[in-house]
Parts: C-alpha cells; sequence; structure tokens
C-alpha cells in the first residue's frame, strides 16, 4: 500500500521504536510503584524521555506530563487551567481538540470566547491576532493547520502573548518537529503534542509540556505511587496529573521515535516542502479544486468536482492508496471551504514517502478523475 495518512498517524516507525516497545512487552514492570531493579528501570527510562523532550523543545524549566494523546494533553492543559470568567482567544483553524472543549466551557458560561477567521490564504492573520489579543487571558493555536497544513508563526504569537501576559497554549499535533519551536523564546506556557505523529511513536501516547509555575487541576485522580499514606491528590507535577499505570514502554518507545524525529527534522522539512510543491502542481493539473499550497508538513487537501470526498478515498483504496477524506475533526476550516457536506480528500506525506509514490498517486487519481467525469 502507498501510505498518505500520515497526518492522522505515521505508519513509519523507527527499528529504535520498534525494539523500545519489543523490550518491554518481555521486561513489563509498573514504574513508580516497586523498588525492585525492572520497575526503577522502567522509570529511569520514563524520566530520560522527559529529559529529552525538555532539551529538545528548549523548556528546561518545564514539566513534562505524560498522555495517553493529544487530546487529552489539551484537556489538560485548558479545563486545568480555567478558573472562571476568562477570555480565551482561538482560530477557526483549529482541530476539535481544541475548538470542544473552548466551546462546552463558553456554553456553560465560564469563559468568553473569541475566534479569530482565516485569511484568504488560509492562514490565522498576525495583525488579527495581537488586536485581538488586548482583550485576552488565554490564546489556544495550533502551529499548523491539519487540513491544508497553513502555518502559524508560533514565534509571533508568542511575542503577542508576552505582550499582553497572556497564557499561551499550543496544539504541536501537526507541527512537532518540524516547525522550529522554542518554548522558553517563544512564551509558550504549554504544548501539547501526541507520539504517534510527527515523533513516529505509538498511538496511545503523548504529552503536555508544561512551564513549571503554571498551576493546573488534575483531570484524573488516583494512584501516583507518592504521598500514599493520603487520600487526596498530591499537587507536584508531574505525579498530580499521571494518575494510574504509566504506559513505560510506549515513553520508552516515544523517546526513541522523538530523538530519531528531530535528528532528521532538518531533511523532512525540505522534503515535504519540494514534494508538496510536485503534488499541488500535479493535482491542479488533473483540473482538481486543491486547498493547500505547498508546505513542509506534508499536507495537501482537494476535491474532485462536487465528488463526495469519501468516494475519491475509497477509489483510491481500491487501487491500494491510503489517504483520508470528511472533516478531518476541523469543521470551521470547511465552513471557510464551502465544504462541510462534501469533505475533502487530504493527502499527507510520510518520511518513507517517494517521488514514484506521488506519480503513482497521480496516474490512480487521474484515471479516477476519467472514471468519475464520463
Amino acid at each position: 500500500m502507498i501510505y498518505l495518512d500520515n497526518a492522522a498517524t505515521s505508519r513509519f516507525k523507527p527499528r529504535s521504536v520498534l525494539e523500545a516497545i519489543s523490550y518491554d512487552l518481555t521486561h513489563s514492570a509498573n514504574s513508580g510503584r516497586s523498588g525492585h531493579r525492572d520497575a526503577i528501570a522502567a522509570g529511569l527510562k520514563i524520566e530520560n524521555c522527559r529529559d529529552f523532550l525538555k532539551r529538545a523543545l528548549h523548556a528546561e524549566d518545564a514539566d513534562v506530563i505524560f498522555t495517553k494523546s493529544c487530546t487529552e494533553a489539551l484537556n489538560l492543559s485548558i479545563f486545568g487551567l480555567i478558573k472562571g470568567g476568562e477570555r480565551v482567544l482561538t482560530s477557526a483553524n483549529e482541530h476539535n481538540s481544541v475548538l470542544r472543549p473552548l466551546a462546552e466551557l463558553e456554553r456553560n458560561r465560564q469563559i468568553t470566547l473569541d475566534i479569530l477567521p482565516q485569511s484568504a490564504d488560509g492562514k490565522i492573520s498576525i495583525e488579527d491576532i495581537s488586536e485581538h489579543a488586548e482583550h485576552a487571558d488565554i490564546m489556544v493555536f495550533g502551529g499548523a493547520c491539519n487540513v491544508t497544513g497553513a502555518e502559524t508563526d508560533l514565534r509571533e504569537v508568542g511575542k503577542i502573548a508576552m505582550r499582553n501576559n497572556a497564557t499561551l497554549i499550543v496544539d504541536g499535533a501537526q507541527c512537532v518537529p518540524l516547525a522550529d519551536i522554542n518554548v522558553e523564546n517563544f512564551g509558550i506556557s504549554m504544548l501539547a503534542c501526541p507520539g504517534h505523529k510527527g515523533l513516529h511513536a505509538l498511538q496511545g501516547t503523548g504529552f503536555l509540556l508544561k512551564r513549571g509555575n503554571i498551576k493546573l487541576k488534575p483531570l484524573i485522580f488516583g494512584g501516583t505511587g507518592t504521598y500514599s499514606s493520603s487520600i487526596y491528590q498530591p499537587l507536584d507535577a508531574p505525579e498530580a496529573y499521571e494518575a494510574g499505570t504509566q504506559f513505560a514502554g510506549g515513553i520508552a518507545a516515544l523517546h526513541a521515535g522523538a530523538k530519531w524525529s528531530f535528528e532528521n527534522a532538518a531533511h523532512t522539512r525540505k522534503k515535504f516542502d519540494n514534494m508538496t510543491e510536485q503534488l499541488v502542481y500535479n493535482l491542479k493539473l488533473l483540473k482538481s479544486t486543491v486547498y493547500s499550497v505547498k508546505n513542509k508538513y506534508g499536507i495537501v487537501s482537494f476535491n474532485i468536482g462536487d465528488t463526495d470526498s469519501s468516494l475519491v478515498a475509497q477509489l483510491l483504496d481500491d487501487s491500494d492508496i491510503a489517504v483520508r477524506s470528511g472533516l478531518h475533526c476541523a469543521p470551521l476550516v470547511h465552513k471557510r471551504l464551502g465544504t462541510l457536506e462534501q469533505g475533502a480528500v487530504r493527502v499527507s506525506l510520510g518520511v518513507e514517502t517517494t517521488p514514484s509514490d506521488i506519480t503513482s498517486f497521480c496516474t490512480a487519481l487521474e484515471s479516477i478523475i476519467k472514471r468519475l467525469v464520463r
């Protein structure tokens, strides 16, 4: 299969990831719960992953909290921060992992929510952010749109947040490690990431990187392996937010995948920039409606006339090519594009994608178009 659905989950896994999870399957131990050597070793692997992520994202003073997904990390950052009455600024380019928690808080009248529209190029205007940030206590933005690949300039957004003394939460699902992120210099208060996308690790892993001065309410209460004489949840990070048994093998694999991914990020950025340009050019030659421009995140969405996107994706699947169709959990993006009914076909590249894969995809799509329009 030609796998072009990497924005949902990366297909390629480095050998070190496979070795890390395989080792854990035969050396399972509950980190932080026992004093024997295997439990201690599992705990050390978790701490090594925390240390690596802080270094890689330039956040030495931060806490790394492990979660099962980027969605959980975003929920922890948002629900854990809100006390009531805050003014929150976000954008129409965001995933439902951001929009739904915020919409729920607004519906319950716990926050005032301001959602910025996209510009004509699909991006969020820095000028708009600057203007509206004057009234914001919290700002929540993704580094890249998961439908179009449109980038948000996090460096500039961070400057705006710092200037207005606003807490900045970043959704890193589509931009880490390909965006150049410096948490300390960019004024990022919290950064949420999955393990299974650009970091080439496993589903069921993710993390929230939180500045040490940020205080959150836990989402989950339970055993932490510390302060076990008390029936009350400990207050110290990361234990306060990691109740229950940790996915030690998954976190060890996350460390391996993140290390490989950051080491290869420069090459991947260049590759995706070149290949998305080729893809957009070919799609336009095929008279498709293209919603993306070339980008370093490897994301290109399109439609064929008014054909339902799910049909196009199914026909590509029949040709042994995997893409994603539908609304991609980003309804406000599709509202602007006018594709709420039709959805869109999304091609998302991976580190293993080759130019011949793109050629095969375009050839298959050309054949599909001929079948659909005759």
